[in-house]
Order: structure tokens, then C-alpha cells, then sequence
């Protein structure tokens, strides 16, 4: 069978089955069996497929049209250009996250001597990105989840990251000490009662991950307040957040003294906040 032929009928598979995005999953999964890239796959349709590799590809399948995310399959994740390991018990890197890293970024000078703080670092990749992007910066990674942050540990060893990005496992500020010139952070912020309708790719990602409580602010509202007694004079607070909540979180920081802006994703929503005290 050819890549052009298994292609069409595994994506006929993945639509059947409710899939996200079921062409483009069916690509990157084909890609990940060859060992090429996605672009590879897409220049290549009439490549006849081993039958080794077919055979292994449809035992993935299986596995993709019963809703476990790609990242799952493959155990990888790209991010900020560079491959992240992840594993069920940490969220899947996303290009939203991204954006709020590359935004971020822009308010830092490259070969600053910056101590940034990663909260909620789940898989790390915020924390790799970082320090990938500022060589002589120093980054913590904290996060409440041992299992998180043995799969953040995986990460900083495979970008031998060792000597500039430190582990914390702690439950928000609580082990954290110290002050910092950037905290960063990609909170659970699902509302709870929302949990339920979230696609099937999501439901298999860790529930700790993704519950931000009743209003979805339950872990956003005291990272919040108590940001600025570790932020360094300039500092810049960032914040990844659900679409709607935006807004009500920049008028609730000016009313606690800092001053907010509100910034839009590559989706065109308004899902960022940065923010500075007055």
C-alpha cells in the first residue's frame, strides 16, 4: 500500500471514529512509524510502505481513534522548536503556550543574566524554552506533581539544561524563595464543571493539569496574590488563561495595585496576561 493510499483510509478511520483533526493525525502518526517528517510523508504519497511499518502504523491507529493524544503515541511534543518528552501525567504542550513564551520573551534581552520562574511547569517546556532562548539566565521549575516533575527532569537532562534549570516541587508559593525577573505560568484554569466537555484527546491528559476549580481561577487567584512579594523591581508577571477569563483577571490585578494588558494568541483570543506592579 502506498503512503497516499493508507493515508486516505487511515483518516476515513480517525473521522469514523470522532477524531481531532483526523487528516493531520493521521500524517504526523505515519511520519513518526517511518522516522521522517510530516513533510516528508506529504511529498512522498506514492512511497509503497513496508509491511513492517504498515503493520505498526495500524497497531497506533487502534490507539489514535480511541482518543489518546498524538503526543502520547509518540512521546513527544514539538515546542519553541524544540521536542519535548511527555507522558500522561503532564500536559500536552500547545500552540498557545508557545505564544505566551515567544511574547514573553520580547520584553528580555537575549544574553541577560535574568532569573525567570516557570509555576505550573508540568512537562518543563516553558522552562526548556526559556532557557534555550536566554543562554545565561537561570530558570526554576516548580510544579505540586512529583510525577510532572519526573517527566520536566526528562526534558532538562535531554537538553542538558542541568546547571541553569532547577526543580521545585512545591504546592504554588509555598517552597518557593527567592525573587525573580519573570514568572510565567500556564495554570489549570478549566472551570470544573466544564471538565466533562472536553474533547476525548484532552480527557486523557491529567485532571490536576486542567481543573481550575469552580470559576476557574482556584489556582490563578493566589498565584496571583501573593506574585509580587517574588518579582523583582520590573518584573513582568505572565499568565496563559482560558478564553473569557482575560479580562476579568487584568481588572482584578489593578485593583491589587499592578497594571495589566491583555493579549491575544495566534487564535485571535484573548487569552494572555502581562502585567507589571504600578
Amino acid at each position: 500500500m502506498t503512503i497516499a493510499q493508507l493515508l486516505q483510509t487511515a483518516t476515513t478511520q480517525l473521522t469514523t471514529a470522532g477524531s481531532d483533526e483526523p487528516e493531520a493525525n493521521a500524517q504526523w502518526l505515519l511520519a513518526f512509524v517511518l522516522g521522517v517528517t510530516r513533510t516528508w510523508v506529504l511529498a512522498n504519497g506514492s512511497f509503497e510502505i513496508p509491511a513492517k511499518d504498515q503493520a505498526a502504523f495500524e497497531k497506533l491507529l487502534v490507539r489514535k481513534a480511541k482518543g489518546e493524544p498524538l503526543s502520547h503515541i509518540t512521546g513527544v511534543q514539538p515546542f519553541c522548536g524544540w521536542n519535548i518528552i511527555v507522558s500522561p501525567d503532564v500536559l500536552t504542550p500547545r500552540p498557545e503556550t508557545e505564544d505566551l513564551v515567544e511574547q514573553a520573551a520580547t520584553h528580555f534581552e537575549r544574553n541577560g543574566a535574568y532569573t525567570f520562574l516557570d509555576m505550573c511547569t508540568g512537562s518543563g517546556c516553558i522552562a526548556v524554552a526559556l532557557a534555550k532562548k536566554f543562554p545565561n539566565a537561570r530558570v526554576l521549575a516548580a510544579d505540586i506533581s512529583a510525577e510532572a516533575l519526573q517527566v520536566a527532569q526528562q526534558n532538562i537532562r535531554k537538553h542538558k539544561l542541568e546547571e541553569r534549570v532547577q526543580l521545585l516541587q512545591s504546592n504554588l508559593w509555598e517552597d518557593v524563595m527567592g525573587t525573580f525577573d519573570l514568572i510565567i505560568a500556564n495554570p489549570p484554569y478549566i472551570p470544573t464543571e466544564n471538565l466533562d466537555g472536553l474533547t476525548r484527546e484532552v480527557q486523557h491528559e491529567p485532571r490536576l493539569a486542567l481543573d481550575g476549580g469552580a470559576d476557574g481561577f482556584e489556582i490563578t487567584r493566589p498565584l496571583c496574590q501573593a506574585a509580587d512579594s517574588f518579582l523583582n523591581p520590573g518584573g513582568l508577571l505572565a499568565l496563559e488563561l482560558d478564553d473569557g477569563q482575560a479580562w476579568p483577571l487584568a481588572r482584578g490585578l489593578a485593583e491589587i495595585g499592578w497594571k495589566a494588558t491583555v493579549k491575544k494568541d495566534i487564535f485571535n483570543v484573548e487569552r494572555f496576561v502581562f502585567a507589571t506592579r504600578n
